[in-house]
């Protein structure tokens, strides 16, 4: 079956909208300490038979392939998270400055250019 191209066009844009709500959903869930050390407790079964086999290579490649990076990533979401938070808040702290300091300007403009009432008198 062809699909005219408005069809198509509505169907990448469904497919679109799909996409970035699935992948918000699954950083949201990945993304929390909880997940972190549901993570932990996942890499920690593998760590007694890469200890028991004493091969340092096994080791190392459970370490960084299992450990560091199954539980760093929901720990770097996290931090990601706060400082989002933390710049979205200074953003906010700045445009309330700004706004009070334009008020401020304005009120300094207008007392210092405000025509005189009275007229000169010889």
């Amino acid at each position: 079956m062809q699909l005219d191209s408005s069809r198509l066009c509505l169907l990448r844009m469904y497919m679109r909208r799909f996409n970035k709500n699935f992948a918000l959903f699954i950083t949201e869930k990945v993304g929390t300490m909880w997940c972190a050390y549901a993570f932990v407790a996942l890499a920690l079964i593998s760590l007694p038979e890469a200890m028991a086999s004493r091969d340092a290579l096994k080791i190392v490649a459970w370490i960084a392939q299992t450990f560091l990076q199954l539980v760093l990533l929901p720990i770097i979401i996290v931090g990601q998270n706060i400082q989002a938070e933390i710049a979205e808040r200074q953003a906010l702290t700045d445009s309330e400055t700004l706004v009070a300091i334009k008020q401020l300007a304005q009120e300094i403009h207008e007392a210092t250019y405000k025509p005189s009432s009275g007229s000169m008198e010889s």
